[in-house]
């Protein structure tokens, strides 16, 4: 409300506290301009209209960008700007990025890790829709069918006759292999893990399908897998070959 004051000439007084009052205004837009704390509700945050969230470190590495690429040279090919995501380590070196490349006709875009020297690790496949583009996986070689050739035991206690070497990289294992009596022998085949017994053993004649947990190595470990044979009646030998093997999830 106006004051008796408001229509008294301007002095000094009054000048002065016009001054502070603006250099309150000033301090409150420049507070406005800048959050240094902020909660957001359950109605959460949105951004549009072309808006970016960018987040950067105290040395200026830009680690976060979600939201339009301000490099025209990632515009649609109809000339608007792309939507992407790219994350970035503390250095400023690219980890993730979601994004796709127009200038080479190619509108689809595609998540993909990168390795320090930006080097694309980890990739979806964009072409088909479904499964990697990198990276590229080691898969079995074909093998001999003919029994002879397999490895084969007359032992009557389970004797190593075929291994591999892996490294676990997933915490399940599926293994699946066929097995052959050669002569009049019967017996049983098995799976070992590090020398221990891993899944059930099978007549020889049945294959053998075993899809379980490595309990005893840890992620990123080397272990050691073996075919087990053992001849229990008749003559000749058990023999076994494996046809497929893969880690997965549980």
């Amino acid at each position: 409300m106006p004051t008796g004051a408001d229509h008294l000439p301007a002095n000094t007084a009054s000048l002065m506290r016009r001054l502070v009052a603006l250099e309150k205004e000033v301090r409150e837009l420049r507070s406005a301009r800048r959050l240094q704390n902020a909660a957001v509700g359950a109605g959460g945050l949105r951004i549009v209209d072309g808006g970016r969230l960018s987040m950067d470190t105290p040395d200026g590495n830009r680690m976060v960008d979600f939201g339009q690429i301000t490099n025209a040279s990632f515009n649609h090919g109809d000339g608007t700007p792309q939507q992407g995501l790219f994350l970035r380590r503390e250095d400023g070196t690219r980890f993730f990025a979601c994004y796709s490349y127009p200038p080479s006709g190619n509108e689809t875009q595609a998540w993909t890790f990168y390795d320090r020297n930006n080097t694309a690790v980890f990739a979806e496949d964009t072409n088909s829709g479904t499964g990697l583009a990198r990276p590229w996986l080691p898969l079995l070689a074909p093998t001999s069918g003919d029994t002879s050739t397999w490895g084969k035991t007359t032992a009557a206690a389970f004797t190593t006759i075929a291994t591999a070497y892996n490294v676990k990289w997933q915490p399940k294992l599926r293994v699946f292999a066929h097995t052959a009596a050669i002569g009049t022998a019967t017996g049983d085949i098995q799976f070992a893990i590090n020398g221990t017994a891993w899944g059930a053993p099978v007549s020889v004649g049945s294959s053998l399908d075993v899809t379980d947990v490595i309990e005893s190595v840890e992620i990123g470990e080397q272990f050691t897998l073996d075919v087990q044979a053992r001849r229990l009646t008749g003559t000749g030998s058990i023999a076994a070959q494996v046809r497929m093997i893969y880690g997965r999830q549980t």
